[in-house]
């Protein structure tokens, strides 16, 4: 029992770090300065919905998609790791998230699917990476224990955005910045670790 909370909280960490949290929460910041705590809840909520409806569905189906377009895993793993080194490189360089002057309440709901759940939260170098341990992921208590760990993530997430004010105001805007730059050298260190994995099984093959 043991051994599974632990690997499931590992789990936890890596799709926590993996889903981007403090560039995903600079940017709902800078969509939402302005607006009505309700709204911005609201708008939390949705996109914890979206990127959650969306990440179960490439953890799960990953292996039918691969298996459809031909593609093994070790390619897969290090295409997709390849993706999420960039995300970590625009990540700690602080590439500055889009700022939305008009803050309609209809138009900023409209975003919480894309970009905000995707490909904000749940970029391609995420899902790719949570389609990579589709494939890898067999036994069904694995893939329970994956699941459990990847809506844990998103409402991790989720429960940011929806405090977001308040972190706002405790941390400032530099100190989130810093956070999403340590976010994206952690990233660095997985997509390198996919990447070399991914070659090391090519190479293999061939």
């Amino acid at each position: 029992m043991l051994s599974i909370v632990q690997t499931g909280f590992s789990l936890y960490l890596k799709l926590f770090f993996l889903l981007t949290p403090f560039f995903v929460l600079g940017t709902f910041i800078a969509l939402t300065n302005d607006v009505q705590p309700q709204l911005r809840r609201k708008l939390a909520g949705r996109i914890t919905l979206g990127a959650s409806a969306v990440t179960l569905t490439i953890f799960l189906a990953g292996t039918y998609i691969m298996k459809i377009f031909g593609i093994t895993v070790n390619a897969f793993r290090a295409g997709s790791g390849a993706l999420l080194l960039l995300t970590a490189v625009s990540l700690v360089l602080g590439k500055a998230p889009d700022k939305k002057t008009d803050k309609k309440a209809d138009e900023l709901l409209d975003l919480a699917i894309v970009p905000l759940a995707t490909p904000i939260t749940a970029g391609p170098a995420t899902l790719g990476a949570l389609m990579v341990m589709g494939t890898t992921t067999h036994d069904m208590q694995g893939k329970l224990i994956t699941s459990v760990a990847i809506i844990m993530a998103c409402c991790s997430i989720g429960f940011m955005l929806m405090v977001s004010d308040k972190i706002n105001k405790a941390l400032g805007h530099a100190n989130i910045t810093i956070l999403s730059k340590i976010t994206g050298l952690i990233l660095s260190a997985i997509a390198l670790q996919m990447i070399v994995v991914g070659a090391k099984g090519l190479w293999l093959m061939e």
